[in-house]
């Protein structure tokens, strides 16, 4: 039960943001209820080059069935999920209390059958964006008029600008225009980085001593998620936007649990059992498919997101390519810290090239 002294409407209140423009509406207009239908075929751009590199240009060529059966063998030798979640923790964790355990498997319980007010959690999403989005859809949208959107909004241009000119996109020259900048991303690229400015400041939220520990890992590790989902998706022919928007999303609900303990434990850390993380972990996957589902996602983003509960061995499509790419941004974040070397990846193997030159393309983007 939640404390005496907090209601269910007052905690859920706590969780969303008092301020901002309904993400609801925003998020329709960026992919619509139904699915989109196939892409149309347009020049590869500097961002799509980043992710196929021109040396494995033969490699993508190869048969993409064989390829994606061989990489559904493939799982780290270790469980890889309390590895990350143990030092993401670092010092807030906690140890076994049964008590603390039951307050706050009761409140996320309470909160995942509740109607979650997931239009509100992002506190800042640009006025202008709805109008940008209209104007992503059309095909004979010049970067002109794109730019025209764009400039109404000091820090979307700033977003932007600063993107382009990272060592990710590495320009021959700074990018100072907008024009420039658009003609840089391509109109997938500025697909995906408006949804990246949408998710971030939901997933770096830091109220609460936990939350505000773990937020800024979890915005890295998701938006390397997001990039790996994004280069698999794309390599295996699925569609690309897809995929980074599932791996954006798959973290929404573990950000809301977080918060969901700080909220009901004056101790503020995590309990770290095997049963407390399975199920703690089931109820953040629960979470994120409701957000998604209030969004109105993508069919195959949302069934992505509720396949996660199912055996490696038993995954496809995008739901193999989110999995995995769940995987390899973990494994990346815990090598580059030390805590693992390469070597214990298990994806130093040929029939695993593909995941590998990834994980290796994972260490080239930086947040």
């Amino acid at each position: 039960m939640f404390p005496a002294h907090l209601s269910q409407a007052v905690f859920l209140s706590v969780l969303i943001s008092k301020t901002g423009v309904c993400v609801k509406n925003f998020l329709l207009r960026l992919f619509g209820k139904k699915p989109p239908g196939p892409p149309h075929p347009t020049p590869q751009t500097v961002a799509e080059k980043k992710l196929v590199r021109q040396d494995d240009a033969s490699a993508v060529a190869t048969n993409i069935d064989q390829r994606t059966v061989e990489m559904a063998d493939w799982e780290p030798g270790f469980d890889l999920g309390a590895q990350f979640l143990l030092w993401l923790l670092g010092d807030q964790r906690y140890v076994l209390d049964d008590d603390i355990e039951k307050t706050i498997l009761i409140g996320l319980e309470k909160l995942r059958q509740s109607e979650l007010a997931g239009a509100n959690l992002i506190p800042r999403v640009p006025s202008v964006l709805p109008q940008l989005l209209k104007s992503l859809r059309d095909e004979n949208a010049s970067g002109a008029e794109l730019a025209q959107f764009i400039g109404k909004d000091v820090l979307l241009v700033a977003e932007l600008i600063t993107e382009v000119n990272s060592s990710y996109y590495n320009p021959a020259s700074k990018i100072t225009s907008l024009d420039n900048a658009i003609r840089m991303l391509g109109i997938n690229g500025l697909r995906m980085l408006v949804a990246r400015v949408a998710f971030r400041p939901l997933i770096q939220l830091q109220t609460g001593v936990l939350t505000k520990h773990v937020a800024p890992l979890l915005w890295e590790q998701s938006d390397k998620c997001a990039h790996a989902c994004r280069l698999l998706a794309q390599e295996r022919q699925l569609e690309a936007f897809h995929g980074f928007l599932a791996g954006l999303l798959k973290n929404v609900g573990l950000i809301i649990a977080f918060r969901t303990v700080d909220q009901l434990t004056h101790v503020h850390q995590l309990p770290v059992s095997a049963h407390f993380r399975q199920v703690f972990m089931n109820y953040a996957q629960t979470l994120s498919y409701r957000i998604g589902q209030q969004w109105a996602f993508p069919d195959a983003v949302l069934e992505a997101i509720a396949n996660q509960s199912l055996p490696p061995v038993e995954l496809n499509g995008l739901s193999l390519v989110l999995h995995q790419a769940t995987q390899l941004s973990k494994l990346r974040m815990l090598v580059n810290d030390g805590k693992l070397r390469e070597q214990d990846t298990g994806l130093l193997a040929p029939a695993y090239q593909g995941l590998y030159r990834c994980f290796s393309a994972l260490n080239e983007h930086s947040s």
